[in-house]
């Protein structure tokens, strides 16, 4: 019966996503921003050993 009498948060995340302040929508909730920082470190590592393979591949230096 825990599904029946469990609260509603709707009305509490329209407070939260209505309020008028200057951070993105995306960023709003708690563990938001944990994720897209951690997307931004992967995205990043990947974009720097990406350009790292090309430039080793460019000279031509084989390990």
């Amino acid at each position: 019966m825990s599904l029946v009498n469990r609260p509603n948060p709707v009305p509490h995340l329209q407070r939260l996503y209505q309020v008028p302040n200057h951070t993105p929508i995306y960023l709003r909730r708690g563990g938001d921003k944990f994720i897209m920082a951690a997307f931004a470190g992967l995205l990043t590592v990947g974009v720097v050993g990406s350009m790292y393979g090309a430039t080793k591949m460019v000279r031509g230096i084989k390990d």
